[in-house]
């Protein structure tokens, strides 16, 4: 795949520079360094008072090597390249409970700063490691209105298992819960008269109905 990689940036190079029909920074007839520099990452453009031929028109914009071999000077040409620069970079952790806790480091670099022409394109490489023991919270939030009440007593069971399977996991697990009942109107509740006056309706003693107050 390298190898095809670089055959095509040959390709497109040749491609480019085949005559000045086919030159993409000549045929855009930019009349400015902005509008060149917008035209192709690889235009450059000639500030040079006196470059080319004042009996005929040439163009500021093109590559800058044709550029520099038509007469302009390399102080004059305004090309500007696109930059990566790692403004933070530190080691990655290999635990994450204990003192350094607060201190993970699971992506390197942290911060990176691009600088890029338009149109143009870079690449950069990351490194990830999932750091052992990594601080866990859970929160449970229910919902405590009489439908619910089974999905209540099976977290309630669930509760203790799960503390304990994610104790595998990781010595620093916290687990929370919380609770909500809905608004009392539709679409969140029935809001017939008779589960109004009486939220239950439908339960039977010992047996839990479907026609209860949902969630």
């Amino acid at each position: 795949m390298g190898l095809r990689a670089a055959l095509s940036c040959l390709l497109l190079g040749g491609f480019l520079r085949l005559s000045a029909g086919l030159n993409l920074c000549m045929s855009g007839s930019a009349t400015s360094c902005e509008e060149c520099l917008l035209t192709h990452p690889r235009c450059a453009w000639c500030a040079q008072e006196d470059f080319g031929n004042r009996r005929s028109l040439t163009s500021r914009c093109d590559f800058s090597e044709n550029l520099q071999s038509r007469g302009c000077a390399s102080h004059f040409i305004q090309y500007p390249k696109s930059s990566i620069s790692v403004l933070e970079n530190m080691p990655l952790s290999s635990k994450g409970s204990g003192s350094a806790q607060y201190d993970v480091v699971q992506i390197s670099p942290q911060k990176i700063s691009l600088s890029l022409r338009p149109g143009d394109q870079t690449q950069f490489s990351l490194q990830v490691r999932q750091v052992e023991d990594y601080p866990v919270d859970l929160y449970y939030l229910m919902d405590l209105s009489l439908s619910m009440k089974d999905d209540l007593d099976t977290i309630l069971n669930l509760g203790t298992k799960l503390a304990e399977e994610m104790g595998k996991l990781t010595s620093n697990f916290r687990l929370g819960f919380g609770s909500f009942v809905d608004k009392n109107m539709s679409p969140f509740s029935h809001t017939a008269p008779k589960y109004q006056e009486n939220p239950c309706n439908g339960y039977e003693a010992g047996k839990e109905s479907v026609m209860g107050e949902p969630g």
